[in-house]
């Protein structure tokens, strides 16, 4: 399936482009920044075997496998179980280095030597409803006030084949830039509208079948099309 989607980081205006501008957390090699790391709290298989004679009860009712090479304190699901394990818990680094509590010098640092992927921003660390809050104020909602992203359609859309046809670029070149993250420009987004308002009387005479199938598609690419504009940003398919 393809969508259509803003380039919300573009938009000044948009409500998460500075929070996934801020960075929070960074996760770094195990054997650098050990003091800044973050730690988990874990019991080691031959501890619990020693605290349980019934291992593979303790197992079951905690809902773990055999592929478990230590125990996680928070993901133990037995209150009785977690109050036996608790004083035999380790706390072991687990990569994770909170940005927030360095000063501008450590953070830099840190950022220099940590993943550039494996990366927590302030929007990361919302909820889903605080998430939903911040989208449904955003002018870049396009999608019905909800979000910036919306259904193009199937791979096998014959919608492009049918742009094509009545020499829309953008619409006709959706799969393929969906396969090759190609990004479009506000002035792409210009071009789109008028691609959209060739599109709807062109669906007509394609026939019924057309209109019903694409003209949904259409008007979503028209709506995104028109809050890009506005916002002075661009999109892509995806």
């Amino acid at each position: 399936m393809v969508d259509i989607a803003v380039c919300e980081m573009e938009a000044e205006r948009a409500p998460c482009r500075a929070l996934k501008l801020q960075l929070i957390k960074v996760m770094v090699n195990k054997d650098d920044f050990v003091d800044l790391q973050e730690y988990d709290e874990a019991v080691s298989i031959e501890d619990a075997r020693k605290a349980f004679p019934d291992y593979e009860a303790f197992m079951k009712r905690n809902r773990f496998s055999e592929k478990n090479t230590i125990f996680l304190m928070d993901r133990i699901k037995n209150e009785e179980d977690l109050a036996v394990l608790k004083p035999l818990a380790k706390k072991i680094p687990n990569g994770w280095v909170d940005l927030t509590k360095l000063d501008e010098s450590k953070k830099a640092e840190v950022l220099s030597k940590g993943s550039q992927s494996d990366r927590i921003n302030a929007w990361d660390n919302l909820t889903f409803e605080e998430m939903d809050a911040t989208c449904a104020s955003c002018p870049l909602a396009w999608n019905k006030g909800k979000d910036c992203i919306g259904t193009f359609g199937p791979e096998s859309s014959k919608l492009p084949e049918i742009a094509q046809k009545y020499n829309c670029p953008i619409v006709a070149s959706a799969i393929e830039a969906a396969a090759d993250h190609r990004k479009f420009s506000v002035e792409d987004a210009k071009e789109l509208l008028r691609e959209c308002e060739v599109l709807k009387p062109a669906l007509i005479d394609e026939g019924k079948m057309a209109a019903h199938r694409y003209s949904g598609p259409v008007e979503r690419m028209e709506t995104m099309a028109k809050a890009c504009v506005a916002e002075n940003c661009g999109f892509f398919f995806i």
